[in-house]
């Protein structure tokens, strides 16, 4: 535990510092002293750590503004702490983390009403990642005073046992630098979103609606308004089995938040925006779990050409309760691929595998083959991600990985990261991130280094 360690006696004066310096937060303070005193614990623990988080965003994005000669970051700004303060009432978080097997979760359907993971969290999921994810400082996991942190409003209120609603903030503020250019600066607004589930019987409906301010994504309905998920379906078998159909994300390798590695962006089966239509049928078993999905194609973007359809499947075994291996496979052909504009048959067939070796220690590694037809290429993508969390709710992160594309593209893409994450709070959590990457363009390479900070929120 961090306990009363240097670092995190200089976090709690500065927070408490900042909620005190602003005369907004001390009004909230008081408007909350008419509840019960469980919830003034969480709501100003909580309330706490906003504004501090807030208060150093701010500064950083202002030293980057000063170095930027593009004003529209004020802008974009001024928006984004705006629709914070409109989405934190939303309630459960909805990420998917597949370093979770450290703790000997192999599947996802015992957290998850996706059973592939993702998505909105169960009554069960919400209170499992509230005791094991974020720190504790000095309080015990099984108190009931601390785990309430995980309910709807911090357990405020109690929804219907059928009714699961979620929502998720994440903010980036970037700054990058593209070969021997000097350093530009962005704050992206990745996620706003807010979603709902229902669990009756052997039915299940989810549906998400959310923002975007930046154009052309595959999720949009109406410019920076984005529907990534939305579907119905029945479980049956003990709920061992789910066929659903609607927008659904696609089933191959590792589901990660991280939707920029060339393992998801070379198979375009990220989480952000590559969802498609059609129709899938996912098993959730001790041993072993998979999902196969007839792909219709995605209906949010025009014209029809435009449209993958196929087949995306996955599925993995779990000898033990610390690892997991598995397989994927997806064929689509699309009459004008919307990335390369001629007809395309894209292929992708590989190998994934989560592994534990220690209960701090966390490995994700993939590879995956990768083939068009639209360019007579075939290359590969490879990921190998280590996971370390020294003490609860901290992680530090080290992830490599390269890409040969094929075609034109004579050289190999390789990227390194290095990162730390921190689950200071209920239902809150902080990143950064350095990347240096080297990309095959043709016969030479483009290279970049980023630096990225983000804030989630998902109540």
């Amino acid at each position: 535990m961090l306990g009363n360690s240097p670092c995190v006696k200089v976090w709690r004066t500065f927070t408490r510092a900042a909620v005190d310096c602003v005369p907004v937060f001390a009004w909230l303070r008081a408007l909350s002293a008419s509840r019960s005193a469980l919830l003034r614990s969480h709501f100003c623990f909580l309330l706490r750590h906003l504004v501090a988080l807030v208060v150093l965003s701010i500064s950083f994005a202002m030293h980057l503004i000063r170095r930027s000669s593009s004003p529209e970051i004020v802008l974009r700004l001024a928006c984004t702490l705006a629709l914070f303060g409109a989405v934190v009432l939303w309630p459960r978080h909805a990420q998917a983390y597949p370093w979770m097997i450290r703790h000997d979760y192999t599947g996802c359907a015992t957290c998850h009403v996706d059973p592939s993971g993702g998505g909105v969290l169960t009554e069960y999921g919400a209170a499992e990642s509230d005791i094991l994810l974020r720190t504790r400082y000095g309080a015990s996991a099984a108190d009931p005073d601390e785990t309430s942190a995980a309910g709807f409003l911090w357990g405020a209120v109690k929804p219907p046992e059928w009714f699961l609603p979620s929502g998720s903030l994440r903010t980036l503020v970037l700054a990058d630098k593209v070969g021997d250019a000097g350093f530009t600066s962005q704050l992206v607004l990745m996620q706003a979103d807010v979603r709902a589930a229902i669990v009756k019987g052997g039915f299940r409906a989810y549906a998400s609606l959310g923002f975007v301010n930046v154009d052309g994504s595959a999720a949009s309905v109406s410019g920076g308004l984005v529907s990534r998920e939305y579907w119905a379906g029945w479980s049956f078998a003990q709920d061992a089995l789910l066929l659903r159909a609607g927008r659904i994300d696609l089933p191959f390798g590792i589901r990660q938040i991280e939707h920029v590695f060339y393992v998801r962006t070379s198979t375009r089966t990220d989480l952000n925006d590559t969802q498609q239509h059609g129709a899938s049928l996912a098993y959730s078993g001790g041993l072993l779990r998979g999902e196969v999905m007839a792909i219709a194609g995605n209906y949010q973007i025009s014209p029809d050409a435009y449209r993958e359809r196929g087949y995306s499947a996955y599925a993995e075994i779990a000898p033990a309760s610390n690892a997991a291996f598995g397989l994927s496979s997806l064929v689509t052909h699309a009459k004008r691929d919307i990335r390369i504009l001629v007809p395309n048959t894209r292929q992708a067939h590989g190998a994934f595998a989560r592994w534990a070796p220690v209960r701090p220690v966390a490995v994700l590694a993939e590879a995956d083959f990768i083939a068009q037809s639209g360019t007579s290429s075939s290359g590969y993508a490879t990921l190998l991600q280590a996971d370390i969390e020294p003490t609860q709710g901290v992680h530090l992160i080290a992830t490599g990985e390269n890409m040969k594309e094929g075609g034109t593209v004579v050289g190999t893409s390789w990227s390194g990261w290095l990162g730390a994450g921190w689950f200071f709070a209920p239902h809150a959590d902080v990143r950064f991130d350095f990347n240096k990457q080297s990309y095959a363009l043709g016969k030479g390479h483009l290279s970049e280094t980023a630096l990225m900070l983000q804030f989630h929120v998902y109540l």
